[in-house]
């Protein structure tokens, strides 16, 4: 009995060790297949597997692709106020400068490119390439990754959010977005209040009347800020105009420009005139007549402020503000 009782003790304890041994190793693989999908998720504190390479994967309108998680060495085109309002080193940039840009000293100290060809853009080593051009998606690919978001996909503030996202640095977008949409608060009190009501705003350039005449922008110039964010009005006579010809911005001759000017002109001087220099078209009889002129509400663009109404990134936008709306102050004390 005695040799019976303890051979059934003994099996009760071996089934009870392999059953223990059996939960264990599913308990294992349990807690590891549930690393591993957390390690696919947006809310894991587990770093991905290409965040432990050091990138991240980014959705741009080439696909996913990889860029740095801390790009160190970066080529921008165009987008050169959105990479410098992130903070992040520019090694080269390929676009027009001017020392009306907010950030001339920045785009100073690095490296303009003269083409923008491969071996141009390869000689600076950079880590990530940004860029509004579809083509320079494969063009440069096997230089760096390269992230593409074409012109009028996103706005301005969407661009610098997205690009703070995919760079790491979310935080430093958010913050010059948040200090734009402030001043925007308060400019908009200002521009839509009364003493503004149903006034209309053109923006003119004069290129001579051996060239285009006078033009009109609804996009460039400030007219990002001007139109679409400001939401101030074009003239009734020139959204027909744009309407029928299909144009954002055209030449208007000598004779026929003051029919889609604004009761206020942002009256750009090229930028390559000489300093507070009239144009042909301010001393013209036409330009002494003008309701703009007469009432003082033209806000005049010095040829030194060119590059300042250049580009339409966040940073641009924010000193586009404060320069109207001091300008707008200013005549209307």
């Amino acid at each position: 009995m005695m040799k019976r009782s303890s051979k059934r003790i003994l099996t009760a304890i071996l089934g009870m060790t392999m059953l223990l041994a059996v939960t264990g190793c599913q308990n294992t693989k349990q807690a590891s297949s549930t690393s591993t999908q957390a390690g696919t998720g947006t809310e894991t504190e587990q770093p991905t597997q290409s965040e432990a390479k050091g990138t991240r994967k980014v959705q741009t309108v080439k696909g996913e692709i990889e860029v740095p998680t801390d790009p160190k060495r970066v080529v921008v085109n165009w987008y050169v106020g959105d990479v410098v309002a992130l903070d992040l080193n520019i090694v080269g940039y390929y676009g027009w400068e001017h020392e009306g840009m907010p950030y001339y000293d920045k785009m100073m100290a690095t490296t303009k490119i003269q083409n923008w060809e491969q071996e141009e853009v390869m000689a600076l080593d950079p880590d990530l390439i940004v860029t509004y051009s579809d083509e320079d998606y494969d063009k440069f690919k096997s230089i760096a990754p390269v992230i593409v978001i074409p012109e009028g996909d996103l706005s301005s503030i969407d661009r610098v959010l997205f690009l703070g996202e995919a760079t790491g640095t979310k935080e430093k977008a958010q913050s010059v977005v948040d200090t734009f949409e402030t001043k925007l608060a308060a400019a908009k009190e200002t521009l839509q209040s009364d003493k503004f009501k149903d006034k209309t705003f053109s923006i003119n350039e004069d290129w001579g009347s051996g060239s285009y005449g006078i033009f009109y922008e609804t996009e460039s110039r400030g007219g990002t800020l001007v139109y679409k964010y400001l939401g101030l009005k074009k003239p009734e006579k020139l959204e027909q105009l744009i309407k029928e010809k299909g144009e954002n911005r055209e030449g208007l001759s000598y004779e026929v420009a003051a029919n889609y000017f604004g009761d206020y002109m942002l009256w750009f001087h090229p930028y390559d005139s000489a300093e507070g220099e009239p144009s042909e078209y301010e001393m013209s009889d036409i330009w002494k007549s003008l309701p703009a002129v007469v009432n003082n509400q033209v806000i005049s663009i010095p040829s030194s402020k060119s590059g300042l109404f250049y580009y339409s990134d966040v940073l641009s936008l924010t000193a586009q503000m404060d320069y109207i709306v001091d300008a707008i102050n200013s005549i209307t004390k």
